[in-house]
């Protein structure tokens, strides 16, 4: 680049750049006017820059340092609130992962340390790995040539010490690779940080009707805005827009807005529509369309689940509380009011 004011061009004497991360070298004086050059190519594409300090700088995974003789020496980075806390030895794990550990480290190590450094960072290692009850990796593998197998699906087993191991190793002489999962995360145990809004997701619904039918839909945005919607075609009386205005306005009824079912959550289009069409299928409703069509092979599967319904469906007496809630009757009037 050709710094402003000055006729000579200045090239950086070592450039090098992974993904948006770049690692430079050039004379002190003119790192500022570079920097500005980089940010003046185009408007949304801005730098910052962090300078070495004692003579060692920071890029991606490795800490370099400038020698006395000029030379650049690199080791491993660690963040000053990195804490060296790994899978501990002790924990309900396969032995391939806790093993995993040790070798990636070592691995590590070995790929981003030069000579000098290298038996520091392999010392720092096995204290960490003592720390966490691990065990080093062994340091020579004997090598020997693995039979030819017939590549099949793995097997997916949840890890429990002394049970699917042994599992694992009878499906290994079938060529089955098994992977080990644990059972539940410690974020699983856990109440989410965030709350979870209601009706903030995709899927198919329910909206009950006072006359004992229902509508069936279904959505690719929020369940929340779709019934939005219907509202607002009750209020603009959308006839031909919305069944459920249709339905409210012709036969002054009464739709509970107020008790939306979630029957699925499901954000891909095809299994969001087979859903809606089974739920057709189980439910008394007021749908202009029975949505996709099903094969006759799921008419035994959908009268059964029908059946279902109906056995653990409970009758409730509406009148009985109306009279014992007298507000909400009230509301229940102001809202159809309102509508109409």
């Amino acid at each position: 680049y050709s710094e402003r004011g000055h006729g000579d061009a200045v090239k950086p004497r070592l450039y090098k750049r992974y993904v948006d991360d770049t690692f430079t070298i050039l004379p002190t004086e003119h790192i500022p006017a570079f920097l500005e050059h980089l940010n003046s190519i185009h408007k949304n594409i801005q730098f910052t820059m962090e300078l070495e300090t004692n003579n060692r700088l920071a890029f991606l995974d490795i800490l370099i340092m400038r020698g006395r003789d000029g030379m650049l020496n690199h080791t491993v980075y660690r963040k000053a609130t990195h804490t060296d806390r790994y899978l501990n030895g002790e924990s309900h794990h396969h032995p391939c992962q806790l093993a995993s550990v040790g070798k990636s480290l070592f691995q590590r190590a070995r790929h981003l340390c030069d000579a000098a450094h290298l038996s520091g960072e392999l010392q720092h290692v096995k204290w960490v790995l003592r720390n966490n009850k691990l065990q080093a990796p062994p340091q020579h593998h004997r090598s020997r040539t693995k039979p030819h197998t017939v590549e099949r699906q793995p097997a997916y087993l949840p890890y429990v010490k002394g049970v699917t191991d042994r599992i694992g190793r009878i499906l290994r002489r079938a060529s089955i690779k098994t992977i080990y999962k644990p059972h539940k995360k410690i974020n699983q145990f856990l109440r989410p940080i965030k709350s979870n809004i209601p009706l903030q997701e995709a899927g198919v619904y329910k909206l009950d009707c006072d006359c004992g039918l229902s509508y069936i839909g279904q959505t690719k945005r929020s369940i929340a805005n779709r019934l939005k919607e219907h509202i607002a075609d009750i209020k603009h009386r959308r006839h031909k827009k919305s069944a459920v205005c249709e339905h409210t306005l012709d036969n002054n009824h009464f739709i509970r807005f107020d008790q939306p079912q979630i029957l699925a959550r499901e954000n891909k289009f095809f299994p969001r529509l087979v859903r809606e069409a089974i739920e057709i299928k189980k439910h008394p409703n007021f749908n202009r369309e029975d949505g996709l069509k099903l094969s006759n092979t799921w008419d035994p599967v959908i009268k059964n689940l029908k059946s279902h319904v109906k056995r653990t469906k409970r009758l409730e007496d509406t009148i009985s509380q109306y009279c014992q809630h007298p507000e909400k009757y009230s509301t229940y009037q102001l809202r159809r009011n309102r509508w109409r």
